[in-house]
Parts: structure tokens; C-alpha cells; sequence
């Protein structure tokens, strides 16, 4: 799904209560990343929702330096 599938989406969830937005989980297409919502969270006292941001390094401008560890390469 690509971002305007998102923001119908969110339009229909608005306003709705926390099991509403499970819809939400999924990944989205966006012009130079692609958003995933992996867990979404299900009340206010549940675990928090999850989600991760995949970017190519042309779009991400990482500086090369940050790939030069194991450590660091896991965290980007």
C-alpha cells in the first residue's frame, strides 16, 4: 500500500478506539522509504505500538564512517 492508502487509513480510524487502529498494521509505500507498523498497541496499557522506517543509503545520507562497526551496523 503506498501513502494515500495510509492516510485513508488513518481517516478511518480517526476518532475510533485503540482496537480500531489494528488496521493500521501493514507496510506503507512512501516516495524514498518504505513504514512499517509492525504492532500497533491495542489500549493504553499495552505494550507500545512497533514500527520500523526502511530507506535505501542513497536516500538514508548515512555517513559511510557509521558502517565501519558490527555494533553500529545493526543499529542503522
Amino acid at each position: 500500500m503506498d501513502a494515500d492508502g495510509l492516510r485513508q487509513k488513518l481517516s478511518q480510524v480517526d476518532g475510533k478506539g485503540y482496537k480500531a487502529y489494528r488496521d493500521l498494521k501493514g507496510s506503507y509505500d512512501f516516495p524514498r522509504f518504505t513504514l512499517f507498523i509492525d504492532h500497533v498497541q491495542s489500549d493504553p496499557f499495552a505494550a507500545p505500538s512497533r514500527l520500523r522506517v526502511r530507506a535505501d543509503q542513497v536516500s538514508a545520507r548515512f555517513a559511510p564512517r557509521l558502517f565501519e562497526t558490527k555494533v553500529s551496523q545493526v543499529a542503522l
